[in-house]
């Protein structure tokens, strides 16, 4: 059987795939693995990429790997961007091009360096065709992060009016983001807190307060560094909140 697959090397996995026999060429971990049986990254062809990228659903966006096999970098990067592409599952679809093996292809769309990766942005009239990933860190976080400020605002951006009439005085659960913009946790923290803004949609709502802005609300909900997060669930006529500060470092006021 090895002489038969032509194994020169332990371990050497090879892929069945109906007619379609290849060797595999990733890190032997279940992770990875299990990637082959279902895919988190979708292998596009010319052909493909005109239909599923460019010709995409107005509410979907891409993100794609436009790589060589014997790019060294692009070797590098391969298992965090699978990582990535299984955080964002049922968000963000992920792909990669093989620009060896469609060359011309990738010099028709520009590609002049490996690895490039680009994201295609839900459809508007004043969306980008697409934006170049330009980031030092190529890590599966840093990506996911970076991508992620792409899609539509799921949280709301509150005011002192709109927090006392919508979180202290509804009729809704809340979970509110106390943050400043010139804090370097809150800005790692913002696509978190999107996640869970779409992870708890339609049952407890998200929001966002400015304490650069709004000072003194933030001062009133005894804010003391950034970012906080605090949930008030609705209780009939009473309000109570419940303390939660976000880890991994925030800034004292």
């Amino acid at each position: 059987m090895p002489t038969t697959h032509n194994i020169r090397a332990y371990p050497t996995t090879v892929v069945f795939n109906q007619s379609d026999v290849h060797e595999y060429e990733g890190h032997h971990s279940t992770c990875s693995l299990d990637d082959l049986r279902n895919p988190s990254v979708v292998s596009l062809t010319p052909e493909t990429f005109v239909e599923l990228v460019k010709r995409r659903k107005r509410e979907e966006t891409w993100m794609v790997d436009f790589y060589a096999p014997w790019c060294g970098p692009c070797q590098a990067l391969m298992p965090e961007w699978k990582k990535m592409a299984r955080m964002l599952i049922g968000l963000i679809n992920v792909g990669s091009v093989d620009c060896q093996r469609y060359y011309s292809f990738c010099q028709q769309e520009g590609i002049r360096g490996y690895p490039e990766i680009r994201l295609f942005p839900q459809k508007s009239n004043t969306a980008q065709q697409y934006y170049s990933y330009n980031g030092w860190h190529r890590d599966s976080y840093s990506m996911r992060a970076w991508a992620l400020g792409y899609l539509p605002q799921v949280s709301v951006d509150l005011t002192p009016q709109t927090f006392i009439e919508k979180v202290l005085n509804g009729k809704d659960h809340w979970v509110i983001d106390f943050y400043a913009p010139w804090c370097g946790p809150c800005q790692n923290f913002a696509p978190e807190f999107e996640m869970l803004a779409r992870t708890m949609k339609g049952k407890v709502k998200a929001g966002k307060v400015d304490c650069q802005a709004y000072g003194h609300t933030c001062q009133s909900a005894d804010i003391r560094a950034y970012p906080t997060v605090k949930f008030y669930p609705y209780q009939g006529s009473k309000v109570k909140s419940l303390l939660c500060v976000e880890q991994g470092g925030a800034d004292e006021l």
